[in-house]
């Protein structure tokens, strides 16, 4: 019975030993792994649930970067309803964003099979042309999905402010975006060579590590890009207005 109620504590992330938590990185993501299992399970079940409906795919995925990353950025303190509220706010941009991101992605997909037909009648040329830019736009669309669903969980911004940021970071921070390439490129290797096993991979806990992996690199891009400026912005100008306040009384 014991070692039952140790097991449920660090499943649950109850831990007696209080240890100062990485701040970030590889070590954050394990450490996040390691002692809370049980939330990551719960809230990737969620997530599979707010899926059902194909058309709340958009939603449900901003929802899980919203409670990912605020697990990586302050700990676990982002509830069911939260999720519930991420999850209906702003529903018809989310879904906006998903339709326009999927198109550049089936595209991207379509483009590398089409490529397979010019393979088959000896053409070189044309083969690597055209699965070149199949890559290529598959690339930019899992990308600029990963950059513009994390933003719109985590800054209240409309359409074209999210399609602008992402735009301009995918830009500036390539080194995130190549791990974001590299992330997602390993996780998808892993899913396609170990099938049909690997099917349970998203169900048990791959859409919330993948989700908790993506917010790891990009929030923190966000804070040092975006809402720090603006925070510093706001306590020097609130600052000058109450010093104006006081010389003029």
């Amino acid at each position: 019975m014991k070692y039952l109620n140790r097991f449920m504590k660090w499943y649950l992330g109850e831990n007696d030993v209080e240890k100062e938590p990485p701040k970030g990185g590889f070590f954050r993501i394990l450490y996040l792994v390691v002692n809370f299992p049980g939330k990551l399970f719960m809230i990737n079940i969620v997530f599979i649930i707010s899926c059902i409906p194909l058309i709340t795919i958009p939603a449900a995925w901003t929802a899980l970067c919203a409670f990912t990353g605020k697990m990586f950025l302050k700990g676990y303190d982002f509830t069911l309803e939260d999720y519930l509220a991420e999850f209906k706010d702003g529903f018809i941009k989310k879904l906006v964003l998903g339709i326009m991101e999927s198109a550049v992605i089936f595209y991207g997909y379509y483009l590398m099979s089409f490529a397979g037909n010019f393979k088959a009648v000896s053409d070189n040329t044309s083969y690597v042309i055209i699965m070149g830019a199949g890559c290529a736009i598959f690339g930019i669309g899992i990308l600029f999905a990963a950059w513009t669903f994390v933003l719109a969980a985590h800054l209240r911004l409309g359409l074209s402010g999210i399609i602008r940021n992402a735009a301009i970071l995918l830009i500036l921070e390539w080194k995130s975006s190549l791990k974001l390439i590299i992330y997602t490129a390993i996780y998808l290797f892993i899913i396609l060579a170990l099938m049909p096993y690997s099917i349970l991979v998203p169900m048990i806990i791959g859409n919330s590590l993948y989700g908790l992996i993506s917010c790891s690199i990009i929030c923190p891009v966000i804070k040092r890009r975006i809402t720090d400026p603006y925070e510093e912005a706001v306590k020097t100008s609130t600052s000058t207005y109450w010093r104006r306040i006081d010389r003029d009384v």
